[in-house]
C-alpha cells in the first residue's frame, strides 16, 4: 500500500505545477455586477501579474484543477450542418483567458493556442484535450472539426470550431483519471476567477507581491486564496497521506514487536537447554557449531512465519484493491524487499542469543540446574 501511494504521488498530472502561484479573485460590489463590469477588472490585473518581479507568464481560469471547482458540460460533434451529430459526451468545460495554457504547462500537440482574439464574444474558436479529440474523432485531425456545448432540441446551438489539441490532465484529484476536457476563450469573466501565474523562483514567495498588486488596482477586490499548486495537488490526498503515515508507523511498531517476540523466545528457549550446549562444547562442538544450531533452531520458525505472512500479504492486496485506489498488483521488488526486511529483523533478534549461547563456558554449563 506504501509503495503505490509513492507512485500515486509521482503520477504525472499532465502539466507543469511546480513555480505556478494560484489565487482567487473576487470582486464585490455594484462596481462588478455583471461580466462587462468585470472585464476590465481581470484585464488591468492581468497586464499587472506580467509586471511583477519573475513573473514569466498570467492567466485566468474559472474553475483550476485541483481547486475543487468544475464545470461540466454536454457535448457532440458536428461537420458542416447545424445539427449536432452522435451521443453527448459528458466533459470539463474550463473558460480561459489567452496565456492560461501556456502558464500551467500543458502540451501542446497541434494547432494553436489561444489569442486574445479568441476572447471576444463573436469568436467561436475551443480547445480540446486529446482524450475529447479521441473520443469524437478518433483516426482524425480534429482541427477545424465543430463542437456544440450544451447542445438541447429547441435552444440556441453553441458551436465552437477546434483551433488546437492538448495533452489531457488530471482535474480533479492524482487518482481520479482524467474526463475529457475542452477550453473556451471568454471575456464573459466570472464573479471569481483565479489568477495563475508562473515565476521563475518559488511561487509561495510570490503571494504578497499579488495580495499588494490586486489591492493597488482595487482595494475593494479580496484575494481569498494564494496558494502553490503542488501545495492544491498534494491536498487532495491529504487524507490517503495520513492514512499511509499511520500505516507505516503501525508497520515498524509492529516489527519491531515482532522481533523483540523472535528474540524472547529463542533466547528463553536457548537458556533451557544450557546443560545441553555444554554437554555438545564438551564432546567437541565449536562456538560456531553452537551459534549455527541456535540460529538454525530460530530462523526455521521465523521463515515460516514469512511464508505465512507473504501468502496471507498476497491475498489482502487482491482484496484491498476493490476497496481502496491506487493499489496495484503486488510488485515483484517491494514483495523481495518485505521478505527481506522481516527475515532480516528475525535474523538479529536470533543472533543476539546464538552469540550469547556460543559464548558459554562448557564447565559452567554442566554445573547449571
Amino acid at each position: 500500500m506504501i509503495s503505490s501511494f509513492v507512485r500515486l504521488l509521482n503520477a504525472d498530472v499532465g502539466f507543469q505545477p511546480g513555480h505556478v502561484l494560484a489565487s482567487i479573485i473576487v470582486p464585490q460590489g455594484d462596481a462588478y455586477k455583471t461580466a462587462e463590469q468585470r472585464a476590465p477588472l481581470y484585464r488591468r490585473i492581468l497586464a499587472a501579474a506580467w509586471t511583477l518581479p519573475g513573473v514569466e507568464s498570467a492567466g485566468t481560469v474559472d474553475a483550476l484543477p485541483f481547486s475543487g471547482e468544475n464545470n461540466g458540460a454536454s457535448l457532440r460533434s458536428g461537420d458542416a450542418g447545424e445539427t449536432a451529430q452522435g451521443s453527448n459526451v459528458n466533459a470539463e468545460l474550463d473558460r480561459v483567458s489567452a496565456g492560461y495554457l501556456e502558464t500551467i504547462g500543458v502540451r501542446l500537440l497541434q494547432g494553436r493556442w489561444f489569442r486574445e482574439e479568441d476572447e471576444s464574444n463573436a469568436s467561436n474558436t475551443a480547445i480540446v484535450d486529446e482524450g475529447a479529440a479521441r473520443r469524437f474523432w478518433p483516426s482524425q485531425d480534429p482541427i477545424g472539426k465543430r463542437l456544440c456545448i450544451d447542445c438541447a432540441d429547441g435552444q440556441p446551438q453553441n458551436w465552437k470550431q477546434v483551433i488546437g489539441v492538448v495533452n489531457s490532465i488530471r482535474h480533479y484529484s492524482l487518482e481520479a483519471a482524467p474526463d475529457p476536457e475542452v477550453y473556451v476563450a471568454d471575456r464573459s469573466m466570472e464573479s471569481a476567477q483565479f489568477l495563475v501565474v508562473r515565476t521563475r523562483g518559488r511561487a509561495g514567495e510570490l503571494s504578497g507581491a499579488v495580495r499588494k498588486m490586486v489591492a493597488s488596482l482595487d482595494p475593494n477586490v479580496p484575494v481569498y486564496l494564494s496558494a502553490e499548486m503542488t501545495s492544491l495537488a498534494g491536498d487532495t490526498i491529504s487524507d490517503r497521506r495520513f492514512t499511509m503515515a499511520m500505516l507505516a508507523i503501525t508497520g515498524i511498531l509492529a516489527l519491531v514487536l515482532a522481533a523483540a517476540g523472535v528474540y524472547a523466545v529463542v533466547s528463553y528457549a536457548t537458556s533451557r537447554r544450557t546443560q545441553e550446549i555444554g554437554i555438545r562444547m564438551a564432546l567437541g562442538a565449536t562456538r560456531g557449531n553452537v551459534q549455527n544450531l541456535v540460529l538454525r533452531e530460530g530462523m526455521q520458525m521465523a521463515l515460516a512465519g514469512v511464508a505465512s505472512g507473504l501468502i496471507t500479504g498476497l491475498i489482502a492486496i487482491r482484496l484491498l484493491r476493490g476497496v481502496l485506489a491506487g493499489v496495484g498488483e503486488a510488485q515483484t521488488a517491494t514483495v523481495l524487499f518485505a521478505v527481506f526486511l522481516v527475515t532480516a529483523a528475525a535474523l538479529l533478534a536470533c543472533s543476539i542469543p546464538a552469540r550469547r549461547a556460543a559464548s558459554v563456558d562448557p564447565m559452567t554449563a554442566l554445573r547449571n540446574e
